[in-house]
């Protein structure tokens, strides 16, 4: 009987025929234990497998090698060109800081940008924080896809933000080389940190990859061998078996992971970053509603000769290193006299060039002479913005009384053509300006008037303590009260304007540095409901960028060069008619501001009069102390008499 009989017979049992089989094993099915392969080889060759191992780990290895070296390269490479970026942002900090506030450094290369503020800055300072932080940041295992996305937000903003710089001719008109350059090479910055994570993300998946799918391989082999060694067993089960893996897919093996040491670096670059960003919103909001509110009010200009009003910008020397905003009403460029309705020749009025105070323009504190105009009062008048006020563009440093008078002359005379005469009116702060602008050119003035003109001790650094009632500064306590109340006068400094009391330049530095975020004028509109020409020229000119930097520039100087221009000029006004307007409520809390007030009555020997009106400070405010103001001027150009007669 052959081993098919036995095999077949079906009087044997199970365990019988077991048995057969271990004693003829040639009997067996050969099925499952054909190891033929084409090619001649076996696949499950212990040497074979072996050899194909070693040739993947040497390939593995030698791939391994190439990218680590590339990654050496480009780290030691980035390093240096950080560093290099890092140094020339450095400088660029110190020489924009030196040429926008204390020295004009850009002229000896001809470069200027009309359009300063603390912007340049600003923007500056965040590209030595971005360099940076590419700098200590850039290792293989900090790559964070967040960080990517912040730095090409951050680059796209930033050219936003020119673009809007450029969107209208008043600002591409002035923001020169330097700043769009400022802006392209912060906008570079974060560009740089988005290509070194692109090339960290690269050598990260080129590093890691290789070994993973190595990994994989491993865990896929070891998964078939077990499963085909055990195929009997899961062949007679329908099923796996239960000491078998699952089937390893590639995605379960390949996982990001870092220590706790990257997730700390990670969050703080990503955090930083994070603020950065809020920080361009704002920025950007505040680009954006700037560029409204200039156009609002620039889009028509200049305003030409043939109109009845006159606005328009003018250079103020003949290199044309910044322009001044003019505005005149009436006709300016007629010296003929006009003849009435009987033929008979009326004297031409001068011209009323109005210097408006510290915190405001002519838009607010002129409105008591545009009122004497509407009422055909006076015949025409001029206003002007100080350089870095209103619509005037910034001027390059270091600024001072004669210069901005120097100024006005050339915009006036040579520039616009005005040739006057006239009739200087300064309020507050301007009072000092037209004292010193009609000592250098009493040729062309044919009068002055001083409302609540400073004196020029205001310029000096230590005046609030003089200001101040008797008991405030001349005390023993060292805080400069000694309690002497006899006078019963309140103490305190609170009573002082604000367009008085000097803000120290530090602090005008930190209110400059946060102005270029602009929350303080997104509120004005927001909340106030204040229009473009409040926020350029009114109310809220005091929290622009350009203002700010401007009355930090006349801080730094006003103790040194303007205390010198208005003393050494002070003999010129001898011979000039003179009307001086002081407010009784200043004159009653201060004693000293009064003795100010009677100094400035001494400046010419032909002053008019001297008159104290009723208001405080800010005395086109008030109702009377406005009718009295006015009747002031229309006597210093001797044409109240003849108002009264008619």
């Amino acid at each position: 009987m052959n081993a098919n009989s036995l095999d077949s017979d079906p009087a044997r049992t199970p365990k019988q025929r077991t048995d057969i089989d271990n004693e003829h094993p040639e009997a067996q099915p050969l099925l499952n234990n054909n190891h033929r392969t084409l090619g001649g080889g076996s696949a499950n060759d212990p040497t074979l497998n072996e050899s194909r191992d070693i040739e993947s780990d040497g390939f593995i290895k030698d791939s391994l090698f190439q990218i680590r070296k590339g990654y050496r390269i480009f780290i030691h490479n980035s390093k240096w060109i950080l560093n290099i970026l890092i140094l020339v942002n450095t400088i660029w900090l110190v020489t924009t800081l030196i040429s926008d506030f204390f020295f004009n450094i850009n002229i000896l290369f001809g470069f200027s940008n009309r359009y300063a503020s603390f912007n340049d800055l600003t923007l500056i300072f965040i590209s030595i924080i971005a360099n940076s932080f590419n700098l200590w940041f850039n290792k293989l295992g900090l790559y964070s896809a967040l960080d990517y996305s912040l730095n090409v937000t951050l680059c796209v903003l930033t050219l936003f933000n020119l673009a809007l710089t450029y969107l209208i001719k008043y600002t591409r008109q002035r923001i020169g080389f330097v700043g769009t350059f400022t802006y392209l090479w912060t906008s570079f910055s974060f560009f740089i940190g988005a290509i070194l994570d692109w090339y960290l993300l690269f050598y990260n998946n080129s590093i890691n990859e290789p070994l993973e799918e190595r990994r994989i391989d491993d865990a896929t082999t070891t998964t078939f061998n077990d499963n085909h060694t055990n195929s009997a067993e899961n062949r007679d089960r329908g099923q796996y078996g239960s000491s078998s893996p699952a089937p390893t897919h590639r995605s379960q093996l390949v996982q990001n992971k870092h220590t706790l040491t990257e997730w700390v670096s990670i969050g703080f670059r990503n955090t930083i970053k994070f603020f950065i960003l809020i920080f361009f919103a704002l920025f950007t909001l505040n680009t954006l509603l700037t560029t409204l509110d200039t156009y609002r009010l620039t889009h028509k200009l200049p305003i030409t000769v043939q109109s009845p009003s006159y606005e328009a910008f003018h250079y103020v020397d003949a290199a044309k290193t910044y322009q001044l905003h003019i505005t005149c009403y009436g006709d300016v460029f007629d010296q003929e006299n006009n003849t009435d309705s009987v033929g008979k020749d009326k004297k031409k009025q001068p011209i009323i060039l109005f210097e408006h105070g510290g915190y405001d323009t002519g838009y607010l504190s002129a409105t008591w002479i545009e009122e004497l105009y509407h009422l055909d009062k006076i015949q025409r008048y001029c206003l002007y913005d100080r350089p870095g006020y209103g619509l005037s563009d910034s001027p390059p440093a270091p600024i001072s009384i004669a210069m901005v008078a120097e100024s006005l002359r050339y915009a006036l005379i040579k520039d616009a053509k005005i040739k006057g005469p006239f009739t200087t009116v300064g309020y507050d702060l301007g009072g000092l300006f037209t004292r010193v602008f009609t000592a250098k050119n009493v040729d062309i003035v044919d009068s002055m008037m001083l409302v609540e003109s400073w004196h020029e001790e205001l310029l000096l650094k230590n005046y609030i303590q003089r200001l101040l009632p008797p008991g405030r500064g001349d005390g023993d306590d060292g805080d400069g009260d000694d309690g002497d109340d006899r006078d019963g006068r309140n103490h305190d400094k609170t009573w002082l304007p604000s367009e008085i009391e000097r803000h120290n330049e530090f602090r005008l530095w930190w209110k400059g540095i946060w102005s270029s975020l602009g929350w303080r004028l997104q509120t004005s509109w927001l909340l106030a409901h204040h229009g473009s020409k409040e926020r350029i020229y009114g109310r809220d000119m005091k929290y622009q960028g350009r203002f700010l930097r401007s009355k930090f520039l006349e801080s730094v100087t006003s103790s040194i060069l303007s205390y010198r221009d208005v003393t050494n000029n002070a003999e010129s006004l001898q011979n000039v008619k003179t009307s001086i307007v002081s407010s009784k409520e200043m004159v009653k809390k201060s004693a000293l501001w009064g003795d100010w007030q009677r100094d400035l009555t001494k400046i010419s020997h032909k002053t008019q009069e001297w008159k104290i009106v009723d208001g405080g400070h800010e005395i086109y405010k008030y109702g009377l102390g406005k009718q009295q103001t006015q009747e002031v001027l229309l006597r210093l150009i001797g044409e109240l008499g003849k108002l009264t007669q008619d």
